[in-house]
């Protein structure tokens, strides 16, 4: 063989090398690029190492454990709700608060680029560029109909309904309703969203939006309620009964507020009608009084007096009975006491022994005009037998008090009626006068010592009727208070009957009381000085030591005991006996 055909039997034998090695480097290449396609692939859906949904670090997760976390902060953790104080919690289920997955994966994916075109990710992917930081706020739904329900079912939960005021015939005292709280349902909707959306536990906690309404005193419905309940279970009469009648009126001063019981009911006025003689002289009385006329004011009220509560009516109708009478009459039309008569003098004795001729003669007046008007219309529901000489009604009575205080304290009331007939100092003395009365029985017992009652006493125990009219200056408010007992069942025993109607309105004079002081009651009516008899008048021995501008001058000492020099147990003007005590 020769060299030439060797050497070309040699060069057919190599190996191709670089295609050989070209081979596997394309062989590499394309798993490398298959291996990177699929792991490409794999890990199109992750979002990156910096993702941030709702404020929630889920970097790094795929899309299963990223919902997981996402739940676990905005539907496991509860919202904390405290009402006054007390936790309540929220499940956001419970609201229909639900997660909008599929909302946030489109919105981070925006921000990262996977939603790009594949290539181009790929692209990206291989040569390891950076993905940039993501951060979408949460994104969910909420049941508004849901909500609303929910709020509604913890108001219904929780809210306090007030209760109405209350009291306790046991002490005689009045409690205020306890307070009551509503929701805001409106600003709790609007902070339970604000709280759904937030993933730190602290600004998971609401304070609920509460308003609170202080307790309710006492109304006069109240009052009213308590005093027939007294009357019919503590007493056991009835105060609407065929024998036994209750007819009352109340008035707040200070606010104008007022409760009656049977308040037009027609009664036996007996010597509360002098309220209205007072009112009618100072009328008619142009100067200041003389002083045997002041010592025939004092009488007529503070000693009862009939014959000086007559005198001064003739006195106004210039010394005679009928004139006298009908300017009573008219008076008590103009002052608002519209159902209110007084038809012949007060009984003072048999007309046979009398110096005075026909002293008891009576006129009939024109019918008030105000009696039509249908809040003073007569209740005729009751009947206490009363007459007809000599009647009134607790409204009645009830005005002319007001009317007269009116125009003390407030230039109007009397002073309207009568601007040029009667002055403000003048109503103040009628006032006054009524202060001067110290039957230390009645409604004084109901009130506690040293607070200012001014106040006239009536009863008639053959006629079963036992009444008393005032004006209460209390520490709470300045009240009127009427009462008027009619108690059929007792007349022919009418010193039992006149005692059980006497603690009668004693005990109710404290319930009163205690409604317009509740902060401090009266725990027990105050005790008389001797059982059957309500104290001796006082009187000075002249009319020249009467004031009318301070009634107790020259008659008590500062113990409320009687001057020295006062008359004690007027007329017959004995030494002081301690208010009977030392004669029991």
């Amino acid at each position: 063989m020769t060299l030439t055909e060797l050497r070309s039997q040699q060069k057919r034998r190599r190996l191709p090398i670089i295609e050989v090695f070209s081979g596997i480097l394309l062989i590499i290449a394309a798993i490398t690029f298959g291996t990177n396609l699929v792991s490409y692939s794999d890990s199109s859906n992750d979002l990156g190492t910096d993702v941030t949904i709702g404020g929630v670090q889920v970097g790094g997760l795929d899309a299963g454990t990223r919902l997981a976390r996402l739940e676990a902060v905005y539907i496991d953790q509860p919202i904390v709700m405290r009402y006054e104080g007390s936790p309540i919690l929220l499940n956001p289920s419970e609201v229909g608060f639900q997660l909008d997955t599929e909302a946030m994966q489109a919105a981070a994916e925006r921000q990262s680029g996977t939603d790009d075109d594949f290539w181009t990710g790929f692209w990206n992917y291989l040569w390891n560029r950076p993905q940039p930081a993501i951060d979408v706020p949460l994104i969910a739904n909420l049941s508004e109909v849901e909500l609303s329900q929910y709020i509604q079912d913890l108001s219904n939960r929780y809210d306090r309904d007030a209760a109405t005021a209350s009291y306790d015939l046991t002490t005689g005292t009045f409690q205020n309703s306890s307070s009551y709280t509503r929701l805001d349902q409106q600003q709790t909707a609007t902070l339970i969203r604000s709280a759904l959306y937030e993933s730190d536990p602290a600004k998971r906690v609401i304070e609920l939006p509460i308003t609170t309404t202080p307790g309710q005193a006492a109304t006069m419905d109240t009052l009213r309620q308590a005093i027939i309940e007294y009357i019919e279970t503590s007493r056991g009469m009835f105060y609407n009964g065929q024998n036994t009648v209750v007819s009352m009126y109340v008035m707040n001063l200070n606010t104008g507020e007022e409760m009656g019981i049977l308040p037009n009911a027609h009664v036996l006025a007996s010597s509360t009608i002098k309220i209205g003689t007072l009112i009618n002289f100072f009328r008619y009385q142009i100067t200041s009084p003389t002083d045997d006329l002041k010592f025939l004011l004092a009488a007529a009220v503070i000693c009862s007096d009939n014959g000086a509560a007559n005198t001064l009516t003739i006195y106004t109708g210039e010394q005679a009975i009928v004139p006298g009478l009908q300017k009573l009459n008219d008076t008590f039309c103009k002052a608002g006491a519209v159902n209110t008569n007084l038809l012949s003098m007060i009984d003072i004795g048999p007309q046979e022994t009398l110096p005075i001729p026909n002293y008891y003669t009576a006129v009939y007046p024109t019918p008030c005009p105000g009696a039509s008007v249908a809040s003073a219309q007569l209740d005729t529901s009751v009947n206490t037998n009363p007459g007809t000489q000599n009647l009134t009604t607790a409204a009645d009575m009830g005005t002319m008090l007001m009317m007269i205080y009116d125009c003390a304290y407030n230039g109007s009331g009397l002073l309207s009626v009568f601007p040029d007939e009667i002055t403000q100092t003048e109503c103040r003395q009628i006032i006054e006068i009524l202060k001067g009365t110290h039957f230390r029985r009645l409604l004084e017992l109901g009130v506690p010592e040293g607070v200012t009652i001014a106040h006239k006493v009536g009863y008639v125990p053959e006629a079963g009727v036992v009444g008393d009219v005032g004006i209460v200056f209390s520490e709470g408010a300045p009240y009127i208070f009427v009462m008027y007992v009619w108690d059929g069942v007792n007349i022919t025993n009418s010193l039992q009957q006149v005692l059980q109607d006497w603690t009668l309105i004693e005990d109710v004079s404290r319930l009163v009381y205690n409604y317009f002081n509740p902060n401090e009651p009266m725990l027990q009516t105050r005790q008389p000085d001797i059982s059957d008899r309500g104290a001796a008048c006082v009187m000075p021995y002249s009319g020249a030591e009467i004031n009318l501008d301070d009634i107790n001058q020259n008659r008590f000492d500062e113990d409320g005991n009687p001057l020295p020099s006062a008359c004690y147990f007027w007329p017959s003007c004995i030494p002081f006996d301690n208010w009977g005590r030392d004669a029991q």
